[in-house]
């Protein structure tokens, strides 16, 4: 258990790397021709899940918070373990179906219940695909230009996944059919591709002409999904704090959402600055960017004002039913809030002091637990979890 008291965060800190940009960045380097020196990793769960994806396919060298990756011949029998890390799951089972040969991909935990099946389905029409309990064995071979239509509203996964299989082979077409679920991630995907000389162009068609060719060096951008608790937690105990690192834009409209809520926020080439606290609350829709759900509603707790934050039904499927336990911290904290017709209401600000908060054995719960501790003092029963995303989280927060 974590306690941590009640009282201002403030100082200079580091951009926490991107937990999604780091697994792209690696996948891309294991992919492309050349050798990828990538600097700025922190070894989450999540990232580690993708190193040991790639280890069949590519030779690492890991030094402090850099891997150095390159292309090798492919090994003839492999087998790894992602744990709970989605997008490796996704990713790798499509990517390897265009790898002669035999792999099994295994997963455990939550991973077991969450989407998988659609994406199983389009890749059996171009390889052979078995979906065992806690394990996809796909029999790839070398794939020609492929066309597949793939659910957009399920998981943005999907369609990362077979934007790598496209580019690591002979190009291809994805046509997302549905709502565009928390697509931000599929730009980040093309991002990255473009930066490792892919051509990718989104529209009605995601079309991704193939050959990959490695950059040399490539630092990991910070993540303000993850930064932006501590963002919160210092706004919400009159702290400033300077959060210094690279920002892309992905999930940088939280710093919009915060300063519609009253924060003075000041951000630049290299630098996030935020001080003051929340003064109203916000309507909004994340259906775009899922992992602001949290932060954000924490931020709405601070407030009397009522918020809300649409577009969470999606949420129900992640490391936890993240409807049900951002709920859970918010009534904790004494907050009057609800779930209704798709929507978070909530109203602030807190009633209670020195909470035991649950991370329900999510990582972005217990982050959220552990910003929600600091504004108000308490304990977070089990960190565990936050190591699958920000290990040194409880770094800051301490």
């Amino acid at each position: 258990m974590l306690c941590i008291e009640a009282g201002r965060l403030e100082g200079r800190f580091p951009l926490p790397p991107s937990k999604p940009y780091s697994q792209r960045l690696l996948l891309a380097s294991a992919l492309a021709e050349g050798e990828t020196v990538v600097r700025g990793l922190e070894l989450s769960d999540d990232v580690v899940a993708m190193v040991r994806a790639i280890q069949p396919i590519a030779s690492i060298t890991l030094r402090a918070d850099t891997a150095v990756v390159s292309k090798r011949e492919p090994d003839k029998y492999r087998a790894f373990n992602v744990m709970e890390s989605g997008f490796t799951l996704r990713t790798a089972v499509a990517v390897y179906a265009g790898i002669p040969g035999l792999t099994a991909v295994y997963f455990g935990g939550t991973l077991r219940g969450r989407p998988i099946d659609e994406l199983v389905e389009v890749l059996r029409r171009l390889v052979s695909v078995s979906k065992l309990p806690g394990a996809v064995v796909i029999d790839g071979r070398r794939l020609g230009r492929f066309r597949v239509e793939i659910r957009a509203d399920v998981s943005s996964q999907y369609i990362s996944g077979l934007m790598f299989l496209a580019a690591a082979g002979d190009g291809g077409v994805v046509v997302p059919k549905g709502e565009r679920k928390s697509w931000s991630f599929v730009e980040a995907t093309a991002d990255v591709l473009r930066l490792f000389g892919a051509e990718v162009s989104m529209g009605d068609e995601v079309v991704v002409e193939g050959g990959l060719r490695s950059p040399g060096t490539v630092d990991v951008p910070g993540d303000l999904s993850l930064a932006s608790f501590l963002l919160v937690a210092s706004l919400a105990t009159g702290g400033k704090v300077r959060l210094e690192g690279a920002v892309t834009k992905l999930d940088a409209v939280v710093l919009d959402i915060f300063k519609f809520m009253g924060a003075d926020i000041a951000y630049g080439d290299g630098y996030v600055e935020a001080r003051g606290g929340f003064t109203k609350g916000v309507d909004v829709d994340l259906g775009g960017n899922p992992d602001l759900v949290m932060p954000v509603a924490l931020a709405a707790a601070m407030v009397e004002e009522q918020s809300a934050i649409r577009g969470v039904e999606h949420l129900r499927f992640k490391e936890s039913d993240r409807v049900a336990t951002v709920l859970d911290v918010l009534w904790r904290l004494g907050v009057d809030a609800r779930y209704e017709g798709g929507v978070l209401y909530i109203k602030g600000p807190p009633k209670r002091r020195d909470v035991r908060f649950s991370s329900s054995g999510d990582h972005r719960i217990g982050l959220m637990a552990m910003a929600a501790a600091k504004a108000v003092g308490g304990c977070v029963d089990d960190i565990s979890p936050v190591a699958k995303s920000w290990p040194s989280a409880i770094l800051y927060f301490k």
